[in-house]
């Protein structure tokens, strides 16, 4: 090994006391391997990236609603977690699930946004705009959080929460 025995009665290489360094300096050594290796391990386990699950047109959830159908959705789980779908809701149904999740829907006119985009629904060129929304939006200060879109004349949901 590299720290031998050959050096133990040097006295450049004691502490002053008769201690010798190296044993103590070798520890310190390890422990800083094994604190890196583990937090490399608590990285790499922590943010990996997990598959997106997602579905196109179903007849309805079991995470919604009973009367929300055709269902388009997109989900990843884990750390990077987001939820982004789409359904046919009606106006009623709706606000149940805003008071359920202290969604403030407010009124507001041309609305544009990209859900669609995330939900593969459109073109990457396309941002779809609504005329006559409900509107609801929750930022967080890193990014995440939570906006609603309910098309009033279409009877459209457009929802997308995530942590960031």
């Amino acid at each position: 090994m590299f720290f031998d025995n050959s050096c133990r009665n040097d006295p450049r290489l004691a502490d002053g006391r008769g201690r010798q360094v190296w044993p103590w300096i070798r520890s310190l050594i390890l422990f800083a391997v094994v604190a890196m290796a583990a937090l490399v391990a608590f990285v790499l386990f922590a943010f990996r990236s997990t598959p997106i699950e997602s579905a196109k047109h179903l007849a309805r959830v079991d995470w919604l609603p009973a009367d929300a159908s055709d269902v388009t959705y997109a989900k990843r789980k884990g750390f990077g977690w987001f939820t982004c779908y789409e359904c046919s809701l009606p106006r009623v149904a709706l606000d149940r699930l805003a008071q359920k999740e202290e969604w403030k829907l407010e009124p507001k006119n041309d609305v544009s946004s990209g859900l669609r985009l995330v939900l593969k629904l459109s073109p990457p060129t396309e941002i779809d705009s609504v005329a006559r929304a409900l509107f609801y939006e929750k930022r967080q200060p890193n990014g995440g959080g939570v906006t609603v879109i309910y098309d009033l004349d279409a009877a459209r949901l457009f929802v997308h929460e995530s942590h960031r």
